[in-house]
């Protein structure tokens, strides 16, 4: 992975921040009520026997992954992050179109999702599409 050269633009570092903090919230949700947590994931269904280590670990791992196309659109300019992150964020409006009486019943988690969505569209301000643009040339290839 090359890093990105040259300054970000704010709406980068904001895009980065915003993500960060949600997932961090999330993260300290989960461990600061593990029963809650454990009783949201088995509700998933998947027939795993869930106990507070298993929950700990998945609540460590869903964070993990939550930073990881974060870092490479804030660190390597990814154009497939940012495209990756897009049509993830596309999925979610729709589910959340789909599902608007629960978002009126929590005005919490729709004014989240809301500000979740407002970072994505931070991607593509015309800063942020000038530095995702950016190509620099290796002058090993000319060589």
């Amino acid at each position: 992975m090359k890093l990105a050269r040259g300054p970000r633009p704010a709406s980068i570092h904001l895009f980065a921040a915003v993500l960060l903090t949600l997932a961090i919230a999330n993260l300290a949700t989960a461990l600061w009520d593990l029963p809650a947590q454990e009783n949201f994931l088995r509700s998933f269904g998947l027939g795993l026997e869930w106990n507070r280590d298993w929950t700990i670990i998945t609540s460590s791992a869903w964070f993990t992954i939550e930073l990881i196309p974060i870092a490479l659109v804030w660190l390597a300019a990814s154009r497939f992050a940012r495209g990756f992150i897009s049509v993830l964020a596309a999925i979610k409006l729709v589910l959340l179109l789909w599902n608007l009486p629960v978002l009126y019943a929590l005005p919490g988690m729709a004014f989240g999702q809301l500000v979740a969505l407002s970072a994505v569209a931070l991607l593509y301000t015309r800063a942020a599409n000038h530095w995702f643009a950016k190509r620099e040339v290796d002058a090993e290839v000319f060589s």
